[in-house]
């Protein structure tokens, strides 16, 4: 279950634990018994399931700016997806189907372009179009 770190030349075994609350704990594999080092009781677990529990918690400011890039993301794929029908319905040559999903995404963008993402993460996101 332990991946390997190399230290000049030299590989130990690096194993991980988490506890009750999925703290994750590392330590290197030296023979010495993890309880004698961890003042709690763990289970080992892998390195990649550690790595999942480490997961970074995100500041209101990281969030907020994560939630600004998705709404831009969302309008630039809708720029994108419409950029066609666009032209078309300028040039008067648009058929009355893609006129309907050409609406249908505008109003899309919209509604993306209202949400608030100072109230991130609790952002609910408008469903894409078909």
């Amino acid at each position: 279950m332990g991946s390997y770190i190399s230290m000049e030349g030299i590989k130990m075994n690096m194993k991980f634990y988490k506890d009750k609350d999925n703290i994750v704990y590392s330590l290197y594999d030296d023979g010495v018994e993890p309880k004698k080092w961890l003042n709690v009781d763990a289970t080992e677990i892998s390195r990649n399931e550690a790595l999942k529990l480490l997961k970074p918690i995100m500041t209101r400011e990281q969030l907020v700016v994560q939630a600004e890039y998705e709404k831009q993301s969302r309008v630039t794929e809708a720029n994108q997806k419409t950029q066609l029908w666009q032209t078309q319905l300028m040039l008067d040559i648009i058929t009355d189907e893609d006129k309907a999903s050409l609406t249908e995404w505008m109003l899309y963008v919209q509604k993306v372009q209202a949400v608030d993402t100072s109230t991130a993460p609790d952002i609910i996101w408008p469903e894409k179009p078909e």
